[in-house]
């Protein structure tokens, strides 16, 4: 509660008590009433008043109200100060009114000073079924043990904050075990699926940059490269052809005149 104090704290600093104090604290511990220019109220024991800020206890922690937002104070007795006006006319040994304190306190929603009162009375008799239970403890071979120690000597196992079975504790382990088991497997899975599609996508860029390649070739070859093989090397100096061989014919047969 403490934290929560520290947290409503700021929040009153930003002028948004009303609704969010009303809703964390006990009206158990009501007593004076803050009330506040934003339209909310809030109540517990002022502490000390000045001109900048109003301390205000609501059982849980202090509160510090700045003084530019109360709109007025309505003081009057609070469970928390009538608890400690009653605790303190109290002797160490009183078991019963000690006891009786607390049941008081906790019906006022005042846990931290019902706890108080109930532990007051197991100082003077640790041995008081009323106070034990009023602090939790469970009775145990007849003695009065924290519910911890009941499990524990059950054989219990706490696990994750909770008390359970050794069963159930082997079985939420075995799930526990087979769910890491299946996100690995999905985690492998998705591995290998990204490694396979690197492998594609670096596949697919070589044959890009080979088909690049080949077409800026083609665009230099000889064009006679496209109709079939050519000669390896062409040559350098003048070309020197063979006369042609002359053409025989046969002689045409002329008529005899007579």
């Amino acid at each position: 509660m403490a934290v929560i104090a520290v947290h409503v704290l700021r929040v009153v600093k930003r002028g948004l008590v009303p609704a969010l104090v009303l809703a964390l604290f006990p009206l158990g511990a009501a007593g004076d009433d803050i009330y506040l220019k934003s339209g909310g109220k809030m109540s517990g024991r002022i502490v000390s008043r000045t001109s900048t800020s109003v301390v205000v206890d609501v059982g849980a922690g202090r509160i510090t109200v700045p003084a530019a937002q109360v709109l007025r104070i309505e003081e009057k007795q609070s469970a928390l100060q009538t608890y400690e006006e009653r605790a303190g006319a109290l002797g160490p040994g009183d078991v019963d009114a000690w006891v009786a304190l607390g049941e008081w306190a906790s019906a006022q929603g005042l846990g931290t000073q019902a706890r108080d009162a109930y532990t007051r009375a197991l100082s003077a008799s640790p041995g008081d079924p009323r106070a034990n239970a009023g602090v939790g403890n469970v009775e145990l071979d007849g003695r009065w043990v924290s519910q911890d120690e009941s499990y524990a000597a059950k054989g219990y196992v706490k696990y994750q904050g909770e008390w359970m079975t050794p069963v159930e504790h082997q079985a939420m382990l075995s799930q526990e075990a087979a769910s890491a088991q299946q996100e690995q497997a999905r985690r492998d899975a998705d591995q290998r699926m990204r490694e396979s599609q690197a492998r594609e996508d670096e596949a697919a860029a070589q044959a890009k940059k080979a088909a690049a390649e080949a077409a800026q070739y083609d665009e230099g070859l000889p064009l006679w490269y496209g109709w079939g093989a050519g000669p390896n090397a062409w040559p350098t100096g003048p070309m020197i052809t063979r006369p042609a061989a002359p053409i025989r014919t046969r002689p045409v047969a002329r008529p005899v005149v007579r």
